[in-house]
């Protein structure tokens, strides 16, 4: 009976190490063709090696976020180099390891068959692969996510001083990546509360408890004037949710939706199963309070104070969502059937996502940012350089390995109407300012003398005092 149950063990982590391996695959399918975007480059320009510590702190904070990412982000780029493939692999990393924490998870929550189903689950999801070939903080925000949820699970089952300091030193993690993630331990407090109330007074977890808040806390004192200044802001770049939006937060996660419409139907099995099952509805519990308290408060001050809200923001909710349409699949008890959910949502998942789809601008604004800075790189003019995202351009070239100067376009419209402009100058343009950069031979008397286009950008040549030519 030992060796039977240890041959299931061992298969289940062989049939895990498979599953890792294919979300591998996935994440490092394609990972360098697309130029880094400004939010990449936002990334990259604070956690520059030459930063000091400090500096990268307050670039962090003082553009509303925590300083971990950012500052783990500093220490890739210590040890590895500042180029621009060395955040996209450290994102990379943090999203294969995604899939054993939903492992845990899936066990920790329900039972090892669930684990896997779920480790399956967010190897081909859509929205972990996609936020995996970024260089921005939101697979560091989903895994801490998780392994505070397992960190939880653990202390509750085992309430003493070791799983709560746990649980607080990941929590702590989590609240320092994203300020999503305090709206995450919200819903663990009170789903604590809730328990001590239901199940009989104990004062061991609710000091355990308590101590573990007081140390989350304590580990945003270094952040909380910030934290209180951007709580007070009125003004966002998120867009107040629209009527389309809570559609979007569900069907999005899963790219194509037809995958969205059977894994809907999963998670409507999976969730009647386990609260009616006495043994899970602990667990249905703890996945419901992380789904819908965090959503809803999210969701109502997007509304009614500062939109907080975005598709991007969502991404904390979605590892919820695969725990209960895993348990759905689990629960199907005729295997063909199983057998088909499993083959229909992976085989259309994988498609969806290596036909590249065209990625909404919710969640990634389509421009090339490379092209134009190798462009002007490989010219080797030495001439003077502008444009609209003036630090997004020199850190890109510092990233390639070629420093180059780049100031804005206050700059040059500036000295061109005080006659101070050099013979001639490239201006790096894009999709928003192209107009206005067009009209520059009508308002200032310069002549354009070569364009190269790129994606949403261009790299334009202009001269003074010479009559429009070509140049090759």
């Amino acid at each position: 009976m030992f060796a039977l149950t240890r041959n299931k063990q061992s298969l289940m982590y062989v049939l895990l190490l498979m599953i890792v391996v294919l979300g591998a695959a996935f994440r490092s399918y394609k990972l360098f063709d697309k130029s880094l975007w400004m939010d990449e480059l936002f990334s990259a320009w604070a956690s520059d090696p030459e930063n000091d510590l400090s500096t990268v702190f307050h670039r962090t904070v003082e553009d509303v976020h925590p300083p971990l990412y950012q500052i783990l982000l500093w220490c890739v780029y210590k040890v590895f180099g500042y180029g621009e493939r060395v955040g996209r692999v450290f994102s990379m990393l943090l999203g294969v390891a995604v899939i054993p924490a939903m492992y845990a998870l899936g066990v920790k929550l329900f039972s090892s068959s669930v684990g896997l189903l779920v480790a399956w689950l967010s190897a081909i999801n859509f929205y972990l692969i996609f936020f995996s070939q970024n260089t921005r903080s939101y697979e560091l925000l989903v895994l801490m996510t998780i392994l505070s949820f397992v960190a939880f699970v653990c202390f509750l089952r085992k309430v003493n001083a070791v799983t709560a300091l746990l649980y607080a030193l990941v929590s702590a993690a989590l609240v320092n990546t994203h300020y999503f993630g305090v709206l995450l331990v919200v819903s663990q407090a009170m789903f604590l509360l809730c328990e001590l109330f239901r199940s009989g007074f104990n004062g061991r977890m609710l000091l355990l408890g308590a101590g573990a808040g007081g140390l989350i806390v304590l580990s945003l004192a270094p952040t909380m004037s910030f934290m209180l200044d951007n709580f007070k802001k009125k003004d966002s770049w998120i867009p107040r949710p629209d009527n389309q939006f809570i559609v979007d937060t569900w069907v999005l996660p899963f790219g194509d939706l037809s995958v969205a419409l059977v894994c809907t139907l999963l998670f409507l099995v999976g969730l009647n199963a386990m609260v009616r099952r006495s043994d899970d509805r602990g667990s249905a519990g703890i996945l419901l309070c992380w789904w819908l308290i965090g959503f809803a408060v999210a969701y109502v001050r997007s509304m009614f104070y500062t939109p907080i809200f975005s598709l991007k923001n969502a991404i904390v909710f979605v590892p919820a969502i695969l725990v209960i349409v895993a348990y759905g699949v689990d629960f199907v008890e005729d295997r063909f059937v199983k057998g088909v959910f499993v083959v229909f949502i992976s085989v259309v998942s994988s498609s969806y996502f290596l036909t590249q789809p065209s990625v909404p601008e919710a969640l990634r604004l389509q421009h090339d940012l490379r092209a134009p800075t190798l462009k002007v790189i490989s010219d080797g003019r030495n001439m003077p350089v502008y444009a609209r995202f003036s630090t997004e351009h020199i850190t890109y070239s510092k990233l390639l390995g070629a420093p180059i100067d780049v100031s804005n376009l206050e700059t040059v419209e500036a000295r061109l109407k005080a006659g101070q402009t050099p013979f001639c100058f490239y201006v790096i343009a894009d999709q928003w300012d192209r107009a206005r950069i067009n009209n520059y031979p009508a308002q200032f008397g310069v002549s354009l003398i070569h364009t190269a286009e790129f994606e949403n950008s261009a790299v334009l040549e202009y001269c003074s005092g010479t009559s429009p030519t070509s140049r090759p």
